[in-house]
């Protein structure tokens, strides 16, 4: 009977989230569809809901203890939305959706399945929309960043090159390195990708840190790299062949990930080796 009274609990809660936060949850799938930078978005429910899913044999073992602090977690999330009703933004309201989803969880079932779903929280927040003033911040650093990366390249190739801010000027003609470059397109997805990936293979916790980590950088370079195709001329930098040309890095990158995991998993069968 507890068990019972317990689930329809928990569904009732849902029901409540999916009511109160509709609104922020249509606000979020349209800028999934409408910003190229948040296209995976739509990925990362069902990529989540697979991780569950697969986990369910490890998490209905665990005990079931409630934490008031859930209720704590709940009212800091509902202030968050006030918030974001009179002016804060999606971003806060998106925020304050997952909040309340970790707050249910640990109203109803406890910590321990909190620290469980510890992963699938991480990865929510590939869905919440991007911050504005941090996005503002970071987009012009990361163009002069791909242009210069890009200047680089082209020079090492024996092109002859002129910089000039976030300009090109390459054999005679030259390429505006816009906003659309800043390289978010790439870092976003492959990060989200880098720890599923390593969810995937069994990694340990630091092992999908150190992929994370290492898709900044990979990232940044392959931007640069694709901005460096780009100025080879004018038909690479738009239309089919550039959308292609991106695809073509993108899958480059996610070879070199894999490759990456495979020698941490080796580093990782090292130690446990060392340590027995």
């Amino acid at each position: 009977m507890l068990r019972v009274t317990r689930r329809v609990t928990i569904s009732l809660a849902a029901l409540a989230l999916l009511i109160c936060y509709a609104s922020t949850l249509r606000g979020m799938a349209n800028q999934w569809w409408t910003d190229e930078d948040m296209g995976y978005g739509f990925i990362v429910p069902i990529v989540i809901a697979w991780i569950v899913w697969n986990e369910r044999a490890r998490w209905r073992k665990l005990p079931i203890q409630g934490s008031a602090w859930g209720f704590a977690v709940l009212a800091a999330a509902a202030c968050l939305q006030v918030a974001s009703a009179f002016g804060a933004g999606l971003f806060a309201a998106s925020v304050a959706f997952v909040l309340s989803l970790a707050g249910v969880v640990l109203a109803t079932l406890g910590f321990a399945w909190l620290r469980a779903w510890a992963l699938p929280f991480v990865l929510m927040l590939f869905m919440l929309p991007k911050l504005a003033v941090v996005y503002n911040q970071i987009t012009l650093p990361l163009q002069l960043l791909a242009t210069r990366l890009a200047g680089g390249m082209l020079s090492i190739g024996g092109f002859m090159v002129i910089r000039d801010g976030n300009i090109l000027n390459v054999a005679g003609h030259s390429i505006s390195v816009v906003e659309a470059c800043n390289g978010i397109r790439y870092l976003l997805p492959l990060a989200f990708l880098a720890l599923v990936f390593a969810y995937a293979g069994g990694a340990k916790v630091w092992i999908r840190f150190v992929m994370a980590v290492a898709a900044i950088p990979i990232a940044i370079i392959a931007n640069a790299i694709r901005v460096a195709f780009s100025g080879l001329s004018p038909a690479l930098t738009s239309g089919t062949v550039h959308a292609v040309l991106g695809t073509v890095i993108f899958l480059m990158c996610l070879g070199l990930l894999a490759g990456i995991y495979h020698l941490l998993a080796r580093l990782q069968v090292t130690i446990g080796v060392a340590k027995n």
